[in-house]
């Protein structure tokens, strides 16, 4: 006789056979403590992915083993590293720890689909190998997805330190996260915990064909396709700046345009190069040197924008507007210490204040020449 298995169980068999098959297939000394130590499944999981980042590994993971909510287990994958990152967490050997290892470099998409499959708490935080977490950040993420479970992904401000000093800030609620979300990321992925049921329903993972700066947008990109974002405003992650970085010493140009026209692509928007370029001096890429011709074709591309978000309902159309007029009227001020002529298009294409910034674009043009 066969007993049929409703759904629900089901998808949850799978998913623990998932997680067991991964946690067998990265087994290190420090997993042996592990499943002494774990008997049943943890509320979040802290996912790391490491690659040669060994000088600042224990200093990020110290970080999260001092956290004040205890029920967690930390999850780090290494990609192939060539350093001693791996033997530094083996070295630990702290029972809430699990390493996985590889033995060749797969790509940090690919190591993260590796975490998100090994994954058991309800709940998956995501910090990068270098960065550093704020003691509370475990409780209070948790605390509030508890009690929003529309909700799922939740990131916090991010102050950077080493190259940069600046605070990273994302909306509160969804409403303005999505008003943002076409420009960059709505929550900050290294600073944000995301419900694992979401990730598991849809099978939400990285694209592991992705090799330029930008995997962690696009997956941010993915969940926000079904369940809410929210960030709370309080410094729960800080964001170290350097040489280890991806980004480091890249043309952000081309990266951008890369990214962008992917982003574009996904949502249903023109994403021929002309788009995209438009697009980019909204989205605040300054590097591209503005040009009258470029001006006039992002005035035309907010009103595709604004079309666009009325037919798919994406975000409160009050709210969009809003935000895609503060970026008109920092592009203005971007492109007045830049090119005249670009900012006197801009002017030009600016209902309500074209005389104004007309002649504030010849003053600050004539203060430059004196």
């Amino acid at each position: 006789m066969v007993v049929p298995v409703p759904g629900g169980i089901a998808k949850d068999l799978v998913g623990r056979l998932r997680s067991i098959g991964a946690f067998l297939s990265g087994a290190s000394p420090s997993n042996a403590s592990y499943f002494r130590h774990r008997m049943q499944a943890p509320a979040i999981t802290v996912l790391i992915t490491l690659y040669n980042k060994g000088p600042f590994v224990e200093e990020a993971v110290g970080s999260v083993l001092a956290q004040t909510f205890t029920d967690f287990e930390l999850l780090v994958v290494d990609d192939g590293s060539t350093d001693d990152g791996p033997r530094r967490i083996s070295a630990l050997n702290d029972p809430r720890i699990r390493l996985l290892l590889s033995e060749r470099n797969t790509g940090r998409p690919a190591a993260a689909n590796r975490g998100y499959d090994a994954a058991q708490g309800k709940y998956i935080a995501v910090m990068d190998a270098d960065d550093l977490m704020h003691p509370e950040r475990l409780a209070k993420h948790h605390t509030f997805l508890e009690a929003h479970p529309e909700v799922g992904a939740v990131g916090s401000q991010l102050p950077a330190f080493g190259g940069d000093s600046r605070t990273y800030a994302t909306p509160s609620d969804d409403a303005a996260c999505r008003a943002i979300m076409l420009f960059g990321m709505p929550v900050t992925y290294g600073a944000t915990t995301f419900r694992r049921s979401v990730i598991e329903a849809y099978h939400l993972r990285c694209d592991v064909d992705w090799r330029l700066p930008g995997m962690d947008y696009l997956f941010v990109l993915k969940v926000g396709a079904h369940a809410a974002y929210a960030n709370l405003q309080e410094p729960l992650t800080r964001y170290r700046v350097g040489e280890q970085n991806m980004r480091h010493g890249r043309d952000p140009v081309p990266d951008a345009l890369a990214l962008y026209t992917e982003v574009l692509a996904r949502h249903g928007l023109p994403h021929d190069a002309d788009s995209v370029r438009a697009h980019l001096l909204l989205q605040g890429t300054f590097g591209l040197q503005g040009d009258p011709a470029l001006v006039m074709r992002t005035a035309a591309w907010m009103d595709i924008l604004s079309s666009w978000n009325l037919r798919n309902d994406h975000c409160p159309a009050p709210v969009f507007e809003a935000e895609l007029a503060k970026r008109w009227e920092r592009l203005y001020h971007a492109l007045v210490d830049r090119s005249l002529p670009a900012a006197l298009m801009h002017a030009q294409c600016t209902p309500g204040m074209r005389w104004r910034h007309t002649v504030h674009a010849l003053r600050r043009s004539l203060q430059r020449r004196s």
